[in-house]
């Protein structure tokens, strides 16, 4: 099967096949449906690697682009041969492989499948081909984001789910967040908490396991969606879920610095440095193969400014998913452990909160055209709400936060509790522990294993 058009011509056999097991053949071009920089994406492009890198230069033709244009056709080189043997063997069986292989190890399996053993070598060994000494400084250097920069990170996560082509489409098309909200909803949360503690170095820990098990479902669903949207969409497209993305959620751990360095609380260049240091291993981690690793930070800066200027424009279901998301039942889930005072303030004021926090939050970066273009056709916009003022409000609120870290940060000395805090991660496992609570509470398993059975692609929609 071919696609054609102003381009060559571009055959199945010569993108569809697994570049771990293809190291030397030609590189892929970038699926047609990707070919375009969508104008959504610069404003944020400038504001976050403007002071790095030249935005517009660095997305030429180079070495660095051809490789992730190619990466664009490609599952997760590991994981896919997992989501083969559980076919093979059926997915409960090969769940249990698996869980026994990932919290026992791969030993304790009696002539465990080749792909369990190619994949358990990588996961065993991943931490020892990073220096976890400069990976630990930066994410003590992640966790001191200011709040604003936080949120800001936190309501770009909605906005990438909903405004990217890929990223919309595949989430939209499982309907887990229509399906199955609330345990969607907690296990998103709680992994993306889990990532942020020290434990993530750990091959033993939970935290790394538990990224182990969102990673598999991921490949799952992506050959669900693949057999659902069949031949001609991928060649159109590429990979429903393709390890770009993966690339870009384990860097995501970089955001929150680079927002406080655009309103002036300057990284060192070491500083950037030990931040890609831990934004590598957890790009690798999350599925990104030790290929499409950065050598420093400014190319893990090129890296992100590429790979987002190719977020396209978002799927069918943007609306859908904002509304899903962005729900009054999301919000007062979230804060179903805590005092009932707050829970009923949330209750009152839960959309006010949402388009503020949420929303207002992500278009300090993106700009507000742009948060006024995500709401378009849901609840959001039949509300009213001027995002242009709430954008600017918290534009204001970013620079007065930022500013007093920078001043903090030039103090002699430092708040040993707050510090003690961040080493350990306390305020990731009070987050974890609240939705362990609530999840208990609604007797919902939290165990990512959702699409087990989601290969077939039954269930989706087109």
């Amino acid at each position: 099967m071919t696609v054609t058009g102003e381009r060559p011509e571009i055959l199945l056999e010569d993108v569809d096949f697994n570049r771990r097991d293809h190291p030397d053949r030609p590189l892929r071009p970038i699926p047609p449906g990707r070919d375009q920089f969508a104008p959504q994406w610069r404003h944020m492009r400038e504001v976050m690697f403007g002071e790095w890198i030249d935005i517009d230069k660095e997305v030429e033709p180079s070495e660095l682009t051809r490789l992730r244009d190619d990466y664009f056709w490609q599952r997760d080189e590991l994981m896919i041969g997992v989501v083969d043997a559980f076919e093979r063997i059926g997915h409960e069986q090969g769940r249990a492989l698996f869980e026994q292989a990932l919290t026992q190890g791969i030993d304790t399996l009696e002539d465990p499948p080749q792909e369990f053993v190619d994949l358990f070598a990588h996961l065993d060994n991943l931490p020892e081909q990073f220096d976890l000494v400069a990976a630990e400084r930066g994410r003590m250097l992640a966790m001191s984001s200011t709040m604003a920069a936080t949120t800001i990170i936190r309501g770009w996560a909605l906005y990438e789910t909903a405004m990217t082509g890929d990223i919309s489409a595949a989430t939209g098309a499982t309907g887990r967040f229509a399906d199955d909200g609330p345990r969607r909803n907690i296990e998103t949360a709680r992994v993306f908490a889990e990532f942020t503690l020290p434990d993530i170095f750990d091959r033993q820990s939970e935290a790394f396991q538990d990224v182990v098990r969102v990673r598999l479902m991921h490949a799952l669903a992506s050959r669900g969606l693949r057999r659902k949207w069949g031949d001609a969409l991928y060649l159109k497209f590429g990979e429903p879920i393709p390890v770009t993305s993966l690339l870009g959620f384990g860097s995501g751990m970089l955001l929150g610095r680079l927002v406080d360095h655009a309103f002036g609380r300057k990284l060192t260049r070491q500083q950037l440095e030990d931040l890609a240091e831990y934004s590598s291993f957890s790009g690798q981690l999350w599925g990104a193969p030790e290929r499409l690793r950065s050598a420093d930070g400014v190319e893990l800066i090129k890296s992100l400014n590429y790979v987002l200027a190719r977020g396209g424009n978002p799927s069918p279901w943007r609306a859908e998913l904002v509304d899903a998301i962005a729900s009054r039942e999301h919000l007062e889930l979230l804060t179903d452990a805590l005092p009932s005072w707050v829970r009923s303030v949330v209750a009152r004021y839960s959309d006010q909160i949402t388009a503020t926090v949420a929303m207002a939050s992500a278009g300090v970066v993106f700009g507000y055209e742009q948060i006024d273009a995500m709401v378009a056709d849901t609840r959001f916009e039949r509300l009213g709400y001027d995002f242009e003022r709430r954008v600017r409000d918290f534009t204001r609120f970013t620079r007065l936060n930022v500013g007093i870290a920078r001043v903090a940060d030039r103090l002699p000395f430092s708040n040993p509790i707050r510090e003690h805090r961040k080493r350990t991660g306390a305020a990731a496992r009070e987050r974890i522990a609240m939705l362990n609570k609530i999840a208990a509470g609604r007797q919902i398993p939290l165990t990512y294993t959702h699409h087990d059975s989601s290969t077939s692609g039954q269930g989706f929609t087109g």
